[in-house]
This record gives C-alpha cells, sequence and structure tokens, in this order.
C-alpha cells in the first residue's frame, strides 16, 4: 500500500521562521515571513465580541495557541494546514478574568500554561485541565498579576511579564506537584509602568519591553535579571506602545507596536533592522515566531 504523502513546507499556511502576529482591533492572526512580507491574514475570530489575549505555539501538533477572551473565554488551536481552530479548552467555569498570555514549557514538561488577571491555569498537551491542591490553578499575588505574556524557557522555568502599575518581570520554578517559587524578579524603570512583552534569547539573555503614559524602554538582563541595559531608551519614535516579544531562531528580536501600528526588528544593540505590517495591523499586540516544525 502508497504511503499517504506527507505535508511540506510549501503546503503549510505558515512555515518555519514566519512571523504571526496578533491585530488586536480586527481580531485577527496575520502573518508574515521573515523578510516582513505579508504572506496572509491567517485566521480570524468569528465572533466580533470576542478578542485574541494571547498567543503561543504548541509543539507536540505544529498549532498556534490563542487566548480568547470572549464568550465563552477560551483557548483555541489553530491549524497552519487548514487555517481553522479547534478547542483546545473550553470551560466556562474555569475561565473567569481577562485571558492574557499563554506558552507551552520547555524540557522535562510540555504543559501549557494560560494566564488570566491574578489565576493562572495549566494544561497537559492535548488540552487536558490539571490541578494539584492549592498549587494549580495557582493564585498570582500583586504586583505580578495581569501577566501579559508568558514564556517557557529554555532551562524549564517560566519567565511572565505583569501588566500591572508597579510592573514586574518574573522567573518561576514550573513545579507541578509542589508550589512554584520565585526565582528571580525585576522591577519597572523609571517613567514605566507595564511590562508589556519579555522573551528569552538564545544565550538565556532576556529582553523586557516596558511602557509607560509617556516613556518606553527595551531593556536587556541577563539570564537572572540582572545588570539590565537599555538598549532602546524612548526613543518614542520607534516604540510608543511596545508589546509582546518574539524571538527568531537566529535571535531577531520582534516587537509590535500597538499605536504605530508596526512590528519593528531590532538587534541586541536596540538597532532598528526593519519595520513592516502598518499597511494590515491595526492595534497589533501578541507576536510568535514559528519555530522549527515536529
Amino acid at each position: 500500500m502508497d504511503e499517504k504523502p506527507k505535508e511540506t513546507n510549501s503546503q503549510l499556511l505558515v512555515s518555519r521562521g514566519d512571523i504571526v502576529a496578533v491585530s488586536f482591533n480586527t481580531d485577527s492572526l496575520v502573518a508574515f515571513n521573515a523578510n516582513g512580507t505579508l504572506k496572509s491574514v491567517l485566521y480570524t475570530l468569528p465572533n466580533t465580541a470576542d478578542s485574541i489575549g494571547g498567543i503561543g505555539w504548541l509543539d507536540s501538533t505544529n498549532e498556534i495557541l490563542i487566548a480568547v477572551d470572549g464568550a465563552p473565554d477560551r483557548i483555541d488551536a489553530i491549524s497552519i494546514v487548514t487555517g481553522t481552530a479547534r478547542n483546545f479548552y473550553l470551560n466556562t467555569t474555569n475561565f473567569t478574568g481577562t485571558m492574557l498570555g499563554i506558552a507551552q514549557l520547555k524540557g522535562a514538561s510540555t504543559d501549557v500554561i494560560a494566564t488570566e488577571g491574578t489565576t493562572l491555569e495549566r494544561f497537559n498537551s492535548s488540552g487536558i485541565r490539571r490541578t494539584n491542591g492549592a498549587n494549580w490553578p495557582l493564585t498570582i499575588a500583586a504586583p505580578h498579576t495581569n501577566h501579559q505574556q508568558i514564556i517557557g524557557l529554555s532551562t524549564g522555568n517560566w519567565l511572565s511579564c505583569s501588566g500591572t502599575a508597579t510592573a514586574t518581570t518574573r522567573i518561576t520554578t514550573a513545579a507541578f506537584t509542589t508550589a512554584p517559587t520565585l526565582v528571580s524578579t525585576v522591577t519597572a524603570p523609571a517613567g514605566t509602568t507595564l511590562a508589556q512583552g519579555c522573551n528569552e534569547l538564545s544565550d538565556g539573555r532576556v529582553i523586557v519591553a516596558w511602557a509607560g503614559a509617556a516613556t518606553d524602554i527595551i531593556t536587556l538582563y541577563s539570564s537572572t535579571l540582572t545588570g539590565g541595559v537599555n538598549i532602546v531608551n524612548n526613543i518614542q519614535s520607534t516604540f510608543a506602545d511596545p508589546r509582546n516579544v518574539a524571538i527568531g531562531e537566529y535571535d531577531e528580536i520582534y516587537i509590535p507596536d500597538a499605536t504605530r501600528n508596526m512590528i519593528v526588528q531590532i538587534d541586541t544593540a536596540g538597532t532598528v533592522v526593519r519595520e513592516f505590517g502598518n499597511s494590515v495591523l491595526n492595534s497589533p499586540r501578541g507576536l510568535l515566531v514559528v519555530p522549527p516544525l515536529n
């Protein structure tokens, strides 16, 4: 019997290295290639009353995860073959806050963590909710609430950034059977009040996008969130409202600006490499770079 042909990259809607952005005001995912050229509007929510709060990648199935704040709140998985959505998790009881960041852990655990307000929910890679006594779901105390982005780190821990008035970015252990513990944390630079994006470079260093009423800063930290260097120090013509941070396979840094409707690519020195997306994006917020496919 002949084997069924396998999908190739040429048959996929997005491929390794493509950039997928959440266009928040149009409730859609917009795909660009690595050069910033528009490929397609990959997906649009069927209900315009809903909104996409966060975006992640499900490694085991090569799907895009979106945290949907709507009626009901849910997590959907988007096929990169057909562009259609399926429910990864749908439960009207357990999701009660504002859906924001979502990410799959790396290392020993492949669980998915989703954030909503002061609560973090945890699922296995098949979308089964995981609970463990007082540990999960995890209640987060101020000032670490309202996680705008969450990232599974190469160490197996996770990185999250808080969109509160006393903004923090923190690294937390990914423990399940015991209470997750805080590994390290850093507070916002002067003039900024929100940590709206954060991600990890290949050497473990961390990029954070800090936002304020009139001050917006991109900072590069060590893997333990120390030694911060402001690589973009309040240049409003570049970043007026920076959001999630996405990292490419070769440490390309992409940050959408929700006011300028741009995705800005910078290097680790803060130099602008390119800008793109203005003609098709409306308040871009979440962002991911498609990793190597399984």
